[in-house]
């Protein structure tokens, strides 16, 4: 099987997903925090382009395997790797790390074996938990961190439901509030509210589950 001639083009975008996520590492081991983010950010952007484009021109049957793989790279050991050498933790900090991407696995394989729900994930989805804990460091707050690692894989491995954003108005919207986080992000001058509306963001998705479950209630 010749891999080049089955791909669509929202399989370059999942490559292009994995690509930032790499260089995102490379950025954080040679010490450049605000640019890993922006790239794990634009891994984000990346990955919602691929997952509209298969809905609305299909993709190969790499598709599935090949945004899993991704997803790992950008958004679970990229964020890990960033967090872990940002901060001068001891070496049983690393549990964390491994704990969150033991999470990030675990969720993604048991995304790719369940039957799909068209309305929600079960679990926190790994590209929400990757953007927040990488947005985390960037308020060097060390133990906040930590502890947030430890969340995070809790909630991706949790049969909590989550919603789906279909809606290209609100993706869109979405895009552009990342975007914007990214652009005050590289700009330096503003890293702490950059880093304050990604974090808000994923809070407000956090608590969907919540406001879902009593919307149900009171149906």
């Amino acid at each position: 099987m010749n891999v080049f001639r089955i791909i669509k083009l929202a399989d370059g975008f999942t490559l292009l997903n994995a690509v930032f996520g790499f260089c995102a590492m490379l950025m954080a081991f040679h010490g450049n925090q605000q640019g890993a983010v922006v790239l794990i950010l634009f891994a984000a952007a990346a990955d919602g382009i691929d997952g509209f484009l298969a809905r609305k021109f299909g993709s190969s049957s790499l598709g599935a395997n090949l945004d899993s793989l991704a997803d790992l790279i950008s958004f679970g050991a990229a964020p890990a790797f960033l967090a872990l050498t940002s901060f001068d933790y001891p070496q049983i900090a690393w549990l964390a790390g491994i704990f969150y991407l033991i999470s990030g696995i675990l969720r993604l394989a048991r995304f790719n074996i369940s039957n799909k729900n068209e309305s929600f994930f079960e679990g926190l989805p790994i590209p929400a938990a990757g953007i927040a804990l990488s947005a985390s460091v960037l308020l060097a707050k060390p133990i906040f961190t930590l502890t947030l690692m430890i969340l995070l894989g809790m909630l991706m491995v949790s049969s909590v439901s989550y919603p789906k954003i279909r809606d290209l108005r609100i993706m869109s919207l979405l895009g552009l509030l990342f975007l914007f986080a990214a652009f005050l992000i590289w700009q330096q001058n503003d890293i702490i509210y950059g880093s304050l509306l990604l974090i808000f963001m994923i809070v407000i998705y956090l608590g969907s589950p919540v406001v879902i479950s009593r919307l149900r209630k009171g149906k």
